[in-house]
């Protein structure tokens, strides 16, 4: 019923937009294909196939009013979906109150997956602006770890979903001064404790941008700031938050600091560190499971995380790039290499490896990905 409701509203703007002389519909998306290769064992390999359309609709019937839809379909085939009969289970995620998606083929190897991830109205007149609907809440200014995304945490390693997660919410955002504003956001819920709500209060002073951030994250206090600017040449971000549980003693600190610079040949570096007090220094399983709802909790299982990214291009059209994690308290490191090659306008070819390694487990995998963007 919720789904319904929810094309009920949209499909007039669409309608009414084609009949415009001057539509005022804009439609954007891509299609990929992926190959994946994952080697479990030593004298084994798994190749999956994953095709991915994604569809973006914007309608803007006037200065004020804003209405987005976006959507993604996926196509799964290959050893793994063959090999797992949950597997239309494990993918259908990121969902958030509402369930706005379908698995209408799951045989035979083959599972075909949908899912709405933007679908707000948006209205803004001068300094107001004013946000219903499924949308992304990006409260993080770090790269790799983002303690202030109250709303829509992440994983570093779900490198194929660059639009993110958004949440069913409100939010109210008032524009204050030159790069300063507030912003209050709820997200839908069934009950106070898996509520997240919170006031976002940012200014420009010092040459930085800096926040503060109040609220409540499921049953937690929230309280954050975070900051944008530069030292000695340097990009200088940083992010930290403290939660307090309502009813419980218990009590978790995150914090994330990152220096990142560009050389004059293009060579570009970013390292940064996260503290997670909620972390193991020895986690069960050592990488976050990159296709669950996370919090900033689980944007790391360990204690301390330490990251480190170069990217340099070597031509116009070839660019290359490898980032590292390291995880000191037990020795585990991640290698995420890629090679991206322009092959003509709108379209890219992308080599991606993903390789784990530590004292329990071992996990190597690479994907080969064609894009078109239209």
């Amino acid at each position: 019923m919720r789904k319904l409701l929810l094309f009920v509203l949209l499909l007039p703007l669409m309608a009414r937009a084609q009949e415009e002389e001057d539509p005022k519909l804009v439609i954007k998306g891509y299609i990929k294909d992926m190959v994946t290769f994952n080697f479990p064992a030593k004298d084994s390999t798994l190749i999956d196939n994953l095709i991915h359309h994604r569809l973006n609709l914007a309608y803007y019937p006037n200065d004020h009013f804003t209405a987005k839809l976006e959507f993604r379909n996926r196509i799964f085939t290959g050893d793994l979906v063959r090999l797992f009969p949950s597997y239309a289970s494990l993918i259908d995620v990121n969902n958030d109150y509402f369930d706005l998606s379908w698995t209408p083929v799951d045989r035979n190897g083959l599972v075909i997956h949908t899912m709405i991830d933007r679908a707000y109205f948006q209205w803004h007149k001068e300094d107001w602006e004013v946000t219903l609907g499924r949308q992304r809440l990006n409260w993080g200014v770090n790269l790799a770890w983002n303690p202030n995304d109250l709303f829509n945490s992440y994983s570093f390693f779900d490198f194929d979903y660059e639009e993110r997660p958004g949440s069913d919410a409100l939010r109210v955002r008032k524009y204050t001064g030159y790069a300063s504003e507030v912003e209050f956001a709820i997200k839908a819920a069934d009950s106070f404790e898996e509520m997240t709500t919170a006031i976002r209060y940012q200014i420009n002073q010092w040459n930085y941008d800096i926040q503060f951030i109040g609220g409540v994250m499921k049953n937690n206090l929230a309280l954050g700031t975070g900051w944008a600017g530069s030292i000695g040449g340097m990009g200088f971000k940083g992010e930290l938050t403290y939660l307090s549980h309502l009813e419980m003693k218990k009590q978790d600190f995150l914090t994330s600091v990152s220096l990142d610079y560009m050389f004059a040949n293009s060579i570009y570096l970013n390292g940064s560190v996260l503290y997670n007090s909620f972390g193991k220094k020895q986690p069960t399983f050592g990488l976050v499971n990159t296709s669950s709802n996370l919090d900033i909790r689980s944007i790391s299982p360990y204690t301390w995380s330490t990251f480190l990214q170069a990217s340099y291009p070597i031509h116009p059209l070839l660019n290359a790039g490898m980032a590292t994690i390291l995880f000191p308290t037990d020795g585990s490191l991640f290698l995420n290499p890629s090679v991206t090659y322009s092959i003509v306008n709108n379209l890219d070819l992308d080599l991606i490896g993903q390789f784990y390694f530590s004292e329990s487990q071992d996990s190597k995998a690479l994907y080969l990905r064609l894009k078109y963007s239209y």
